[in-house]
């Protein structure tokens, strides 16, 4: 099955905190501590492969990129990106010269998981939202 994005339902919700995904709280341009991650409306599935990707909250200083939570083989990845727009519907994915992670480029070193990676990115598209106007949307990669 494929990576979709979907409003998370009542049961997922309750389940949801037996994941204990803890998310960044940034500062001054860094991680400064970790706390529990709160609910998200929506995530990007491979419900086949339990695979998630979770945006978390944005560090203010550096507003072009997005951190998310990648589960992949039962770990939580913490993952950055700058992101940008093309030509108004092409979302382009960079790897950011500063990190906000502490260099964790390529997150993982098993070969699956950059095009797993990918895979989710390209479905989460702009928003993660399974709307129209986000599917209307085409995904580039800059590594």
């Amino acid at each position: 099955m494929a990576f979709t994005n979907e409003k998370l339902t009542f049961e997922q919700k309750e389940d949801f905190n037996f994941l204990k995904i803890k998310r960044p709280v940034f500062g001054f341009g860094r991680i400064i501590r970790e706390i529990d991650m709160e609910i998200p409306w929506y995530w990007t599935i491979d419900k086949e492969r339990k695979m998630y990707l979770m945006p978390t909250s944005r560090d203010m200083d550096y507003p072009d990129e997005m951190v998310f939570v990648f589960i992949w083989n039962n770990k939580n990845y913490l993952v950055q990106f700058n992101i940008s727009v093309e030509n108004g519907y092409t979302v382009v994915w960079n790897i950011p010269k500063h990190y906000l992670i502490n260099d964790v480029f390529p997150y993982c070193k098993d070969d699956r998981f950059l095009d797993d990676l990918c895979d989710a990115l390209a479905a989460y598209r702009v928003t993660g939202n399974p709307n129209t106007s986000n599917k209307k949307c085409s995904t580039k990669f800059n590594f």
